[in-house]
């Protein structure tokens, strides 16, 4: 109890940090680029340009992908969107880490008027680092919703070990809108149809013919509006309009010409609109920052019929975990069930149940020396514990069983088993315990992800083969006193709880008179 007490300590104390999958070092990132809204794909060019080359002069990176006008998981693809696939050399040839790397190139875009540059590992999974903080809003009205993500955002960028800070996109881009007055434009012989042809000429050009010299394909002739003449707001409102009756006249005089702000995207949830503040994560674990992030979402006032919940690794990590404990409560039921079976008593499995606890301690404390977290890989290595750990005190329990069996007392049957059986379990211990160690030690890219497993199975079975010798043979002894003191209920509960085992004492046979042997003599003889 006090080994078992003493693992979760590590987890209350906060000296073993929880977090949904480790990051593992796969020798590559992803660097994105954003820029203004409304900047042209040229300028766009020229600003991915100098990240790249500041990416070049780095002696781990071995090739840089680059892709312009992307979203590069922002959204639909835009002209202001940069982003850079970043492979590194192998591990052993390069000091730094995709993470820290990460860190050195937000800090790209200071020189570049307007740019926001972020930058992540690429996960085991194939993809980008995916955000370690999200807190999802619900509602309805659009600019309540607005208010709250600046809020949250707010929140999360005051929590230690959070950087790319995103509000989910609701300060939006600038839009033009053109509102048509369709009585004076009717008046004119103008149907708003016309006037957006217009429009759409002069800023994204239409094709009028096709230039097709002979021998050649030919090329599409594109009119549109010089870029010199559609820069700003008021210029579009210059745009000339020729009326059926051969006037012409200015856009403006028949239409309202103004630019507002309006969401890259709205999604939705359970039927509400639904905006994401997301965050990555720097330095600390996404169990940790979950916890200081849910501190800060319960001092907020929200009105009603909104919503403010986290979601993203938190969200994910707490189903997972839930469903994992349900996994490893499952084990240890099957285990206990198999050895009833086996051993044909309820007491003796208990008494191989009691080795399980012991192995908590090992693997949350080597987890915690090593500097690895509690997730998703060392949970599964928790379960992989509850038949390794069992194995130790299975060999000794039925081996003393068997030598009662034979007709020693119970503390001899111990004091014989402990020594008898001490070499196969160290042999077997440090089998497995050599096998893991590859693992354990990271010695491959994107090893970190799975070393947390090899790391909980070798704590665990160092601990529990130590402590076993000792805890078994002391929970043996208790349990057979136990066993004693049942010994006058009825049958039923004698077979229930078990009973001792057979034990037949040497006793004497009774020595049987012995009758003179009648021996025939030939006759003649003496």
């Amino acid at each position: 109890l006090a080994s078992f007490a003493g693992g979760i300590m590590l987890i209350a104390f906060g000296i073993l940090s929880t977090e949904f999958f480790p990051v593992a070092d796969n020798g590559a990132l992803q660097v994105n680029l954003e820029m203004p809204a409304g900047t042209t794909l040229d300028v766009t060019n020229a600003a991915t340009t100098k990240v790249e080359q500041k990416l070049m002069t780095w002696p781990e990176v071995k090739q840089v992908f680059t892709s312009v006008g992307q979203g590069g998981g922002f959204g639909p693809s835009q002209a202001r969107f940069s982003t850079m696939q970043v492979e590194l050399v192998e591990k052993q040839s390069r000091v730094r880490t995709p993470d820290q790397l990460s860190q050195v190139a937000r800090s790209f875009g200071t020189d570049i008027p307007g740019a926001k540059v972020t930058a992540a590992p690429i996960s085991q999974f194939g993809g980008p680092g995916g955000a370690g903080v999200q807190v999802r809003i619900q509602g309805e009205d659009q600019k309540v919703l607005a208010g709250l993500a600046a809020q949250v955002a707010d929140i999360v960028r005051k929590v230690p070990g959070t950087t790319d800070i995103s509000d989910g996109g609701v300060t939006g881009d600038p839009e033009l809108v053109v509102n048509i007055d369709r009585q004076q434009a009717a008046d004119l012989g103008l149907t708003p149809s016309q006037v957006s042809s217009v429009l759409r000429t002069g800023l994204a050009g239409s094709t009028v013919s096709t230039f097709r010299p002979t021998g050649t394909t030919g090329w599409d002739i594109n009119v549109i509006l010089n870029p010199d003449e559609r820069a700003r707001v008021e210029q579009v409102g210059e745009i000339p309009i020729v009326t059926p009756k051969g006037a012409t006249i200015r856009l403006g005089s028949i239409a309202n010409v103004t630019s507002i702000s309006g969401p890259t995207t709205i999604g939705r949830r359970d039927r509400q609109r639904s905006v994401n503040v997301t965050a990555a994560l720097d330095g600390r674990t996404a169990g940790d920052v979950a916890k200081d992030v849910q501190a800060g979402l319960q001092k907020m006032t929200v009105p009603n019929g909104y919503k403010v919940t986290q979601g993203g690794e938190a969200q994910s990590q707490n189903e997972s975990f839930g469903q994992i404990l349900t996994a490893l409560g499952l084990s240890v039921l099957l285990m206990y069930m198999l050895m009833v079976a086996l051993f044909e008593s309820l007491v003796f499995p208990l008494m191989i149940m009691f080795s399980l606890p012991l192995a908590v301690v090992g693997a949350f404390g080597l987890l915690a020396i090593t500097g690895n977290t509690l997730n998703m890989m060392s949970m599964i290595g928790m379960i992989l514990l509850t038949g390794l750990v069992g194995k130790n005190a299975i060999l000794l329990v039925d081996f003393t069983n068997t030598l009662r069996k034979r007709g020693l007392a119970r503390n001899a049957a111990l004091l014989q088993a402990g020594p008898t059986r001490l070499r196969p379990i160290l042999m077997t211990t440090a089998a497995l315990v050599l096998a893991m160690s590859p693992i354990a030690l990271k010695l491959g890219e994107g090893s970190e992800w799975r070393a947390p497993m090899a790391v909980t199975v070798i704590g665990g079975l160092l601990t529990s083969t130590l402590l076993t010798l000792v805890l078994i043979p002391a929970i043996y002894t208790i349990m057979d006193d136990f066993q004693g003191l049942v010994a006058g209920a009825p049958a039923l509960v004698r077979r229930a709880v078990g009973g001792r085992p057979a034990r037949r004492p040497h006793v004497a046979e009774p020595e049987l008179p012995r009758t003179p042997e009648r021996v025939p003599v030939p006759l003649g003889a003496d």
